[in-house]
């Protein structure tokens, strides 16, 4: 018979994980070898199963996967029941869905959260075959696919890709913007606002939007940093160094003014910890670099081009305008919301588009919005007390993540990303164990 899952809550305080620490006497940390290629197919596979088409799918997919490979008894570290119970909240906002087309965006929004929740477990019960510092590298892996497709887009705009998905969805359902955009995803989104003299070119591949480009940048370059801080050898080091320079220039071309909004919150938290840390030496190198890339920014007419777009495209009047209308309807159905975002004919945008936090208002009430608050607040909170370099910034992926909340929304991969950063802090707080 397969046994209940069960709580186990490890002490309180402890000290750091010695696989972190260096300390070969400590003892290897516990819990079941569960197989790494769920993991891997995930993060480093995620570019691959893009380019199939196969985004909606393909991480509910693999979460059941997991759930068959963890069957039998698991543990739930602290900070993770939060997410529960807001997933909990999220499928009883079914009562308030309306048609067809409405419960299949519920179904899904709800199935990656699901699927979020199960990456998070399975992260949690594996630190046998995934240590940290191995998923970091996936990460990393996944970071530099994305980069190095955001160089493509640069080159090549216009391409859009024919999936073999995309021969098996209906035109009825591809015909949709977003439907359209994942079966056959285009490697930029390419603008041209009434009275711009040339179109806006802004990388989005492997995602259907630039604005989901700029969040998983925001969400993974703090990864990076994090690897660069553990590497003891200088070549890898400076090589990686060298490409995250080099990633602005697709990062600027998405002309994404929340991204910098995030990834400077990250860094900005990052120097306050190394400063109450006394590491001078490295805020200053740190903030030097910010500065010449600032200083480079500015030089180049990149600020202005990414300025020049809202003379062309009141993007910041429209989403003003969009957010009164969704705060309006939201307090009008304040617990349960309306269970998936809806379009409002008067101004001819879906309500609860326009940012997470938006979008978890209209489509889950108050309540549902508290109950995501809660969960990323908590395993923050929880997850302060960090000692090394590449753990602070690991850390500040998740204040980052959750400063992009109320501009951008985060997709499945972009939330599997804040889920398993956070499930590896917490599992090195809390060392989960098997009895």
């Amino acid at each position: 018979m397969t046994a209940e899952p069960r709580i186990v809550v490890p002490p309180r305080h402890r000290a750091a994980d010695p696989a972190v620490a260096g300390d070969p006497q400590g003892p290897p940390p516990a819990g079941r070898d569960l197989p790494r290629w769920p993991i891997l197919v995930l993060l480093v596979g995620f570019p691959a199963w893009w380019a199939l088409g196969a985004t909606p799918i393909a991480p509910i997919l693999l979460a059941m996967a997991m759930l068959l490979l963890m069957s039998g008894r698991l543990t739930i570290v602290p900070g993770f029941m939060p997410w529960v119970f807001f997933v909990l909240w999220v499928l009883a906002a079914a009562v308030n869905v309306r048609g067809a087309g409405d419960l299949a965006g519920f179904g899904m929004r709800a199935g990656e959260l699901v699927a979020v929740g199960v990456f998070m477990l399975y992260i949690a019960n594996a630190p046998l075959s995934l240590p940290k510092q191995r998923v970091v590298n996936y990460l990393v892996l996944m970071w530099v696919a994305i980069v190095l497709l955001g160089f493509l887009a640069l080159l090549m705009p216009e391409v859009r890709l024919k999936t073999p998905v995309s021969m098996l969805v209906p035109d009825s359902i591809a015909s949709n913007e977003l439907v359209r955009n994942l079966v056959l995803p285009p490697l930029a989104e390419v603008q041209q606002p009434w009275g711009a003299p040339e179109p806006f070119i802004r990388p989005s591949a492997p995602f259907p939007y630039a604005n989901s480009w700029g969040v998983a940048f925001v969400v993974l370059t703090p990864v990076v940093l994090s690897r660069v801080a553990t590497l003891r050898r200088r070549g890898p080091r400076l090589l990686l160094l060298g490409l995250v320079a080099l990633s602005f220039i697709p990062a600027v071309a998405t002309s994404n003014r929340g991204m910098f909004l995030g990834l400077g919150v990250a860094v900005g938290y990052a120097l306050l910890r190394f400063a109450g840390r006394g590491r001078w030496g490295l805020v200053a190198l740190i903030g030097g670099a910010g500065l010449a890339a600032a200083a480079a920014l500015v030089a180049s007419g990149a600020v202005d081009r990414i300025l020049g777009r809202q003379d062309y495209s009141d993007s910041t009047g429209g989403r003003l305008a969009l957010y009164q209308r969704t705060w309006e309807l939201s307090v009008q159905s304040p617990l349960l919301g309306y269970g998936a975002p809806r379009l409002d004919p008067t101004i001819g945008v879906s309500l609860g588009t326009q940012g997470y936090v938006w979008m978890l208002l209209f489509s889950y009430g108050f309540v549902g919005l508290g109950l995501f608050a809660y969960f990323m607040v908590n395993g923050i909170l929880r997850t302060r007390v960090v000692e090394s370099t590449g753990d602070i910034w690991l850390h500040g992926v998740l204040l980052g993540g959750l400063a992009m909340t109320p501009f951008y929304s985060l997709s499945v991969i972009q939330m599997s990303v804040i889920g398993i950063v956070m499930s590896l802090l917490l599992r090195q707080r809390y060392r989960a164990t098997d009895a």
